[in-house]
């Protein structure tokens, strides 16, 4: 079921994220995260990149990129380290 959100400043605040932002209580307490929706330039807003930042990294030549066995071995040293 969704929220509504009648109070115009907070409903502002949400549509300025550019990425998941913690929700709170006034005192403190932690409500949940919002996840702003997709918006032109910004596909997965859950990362909270933009889509020129995405490529900007996917076409780096300097980029260190790691297969799916690389970090599988890396998180497998460590659960036996720790």
């Amino acid at each position: 079921m969704p929220i509504i959100i009648e109070d115009r400043q907070i409903a502002t605040l949400l549509q300025s994220a550019t990425g998941p932002e913690e929700v709170r209580s006034s005192d403190g307490g932690l409500l949940g995260r919002f996840i702003p929706a997709p918006r032109p330039g910004m596909t997965f807003p859950e990362i909270g990149l933009t889509d020129e930042e995405l490529e900007r990294r996917a076409k780096d030549p300097n980029a260190k990129w790691h297969t799916a066995a690389e970090v599988e071995a890396s998180l497998r040293e460590l659960r036996r380290k720790g």
